[in-house]
């Protein structure tokens, strides 16, 4: 075989090979490393409502002033979704949908909002994420507050942890 012969043979093996190892993850490694990256993400937020997740305060720009008890949770319960792409930068688009649940009710005095175990009225943040598998991990590309437009873009843990933790 001559040299250019060899040289071409061996160029060939190369761009095939190194195709194979930068290659997008199969299916079945997308959706596994889509799935754990979601739980992940979600039990660090999750892990932030554990220790405070309530506030008092006062109105005190109501004459007469109000107190108010809330107590902030989040839904452990999600759904997402994963969607093959022809995108060469972007070969999967992931979804998540989850619910922020803050309970709130407000009170004549300190000592009637200390006593309340259960705030009788609710407030829903539906937060729809979605992600892209970009240099071999997932990056939020977008995050939507359901029937409040859009909200600022940032990761899964820094809008849904507890503010208050």
């Amino acid at each position: 075989m001559s040299m250019k012969k060899v040289l071409l043979l061996t160029l060939v093996l190369v761009l095939a090979f190194s195709n194979l190892a930068f290659a997008a993850p199969s299916e079945a490694e997308a959706v596994d490393s889509f799935k754990e990256y979601v739980r992940t993400e979600v039990d660090k937020a999750l892990a932030t409502y554990e220790a405070k997740n309530q506030q008092i305060f006062e109105f005190n720009k109501r004459k007469p002033p109000v107190w108010k008890r809330i107590h902030y949770t989040l839904s452990p319960d999600y759904t997402i979704d994963l969607r093959k792409n022809d995108s060469l930068i972007n070969p999967y688009i992931g979804k998540l949908e989850i619910a922020k649940i803050n309970y709130y009710e407000e009170f004549s005095t300190q000592e009637e909002a200390e006593k309340c175990t259960s705030p009788k009225h609710e407030d829903t943040e539906r937060y729809i994420f979605i992600l892209a598998y970009q240099d071999e991990k997932w990056v939020v590309t977008n995050v939507v507050l359901k029937y409040s437009g859009e909200v600022k873009l940032m990761g899964i843990y820094d809008k849904l942890k507890n503010k208050y933790w």
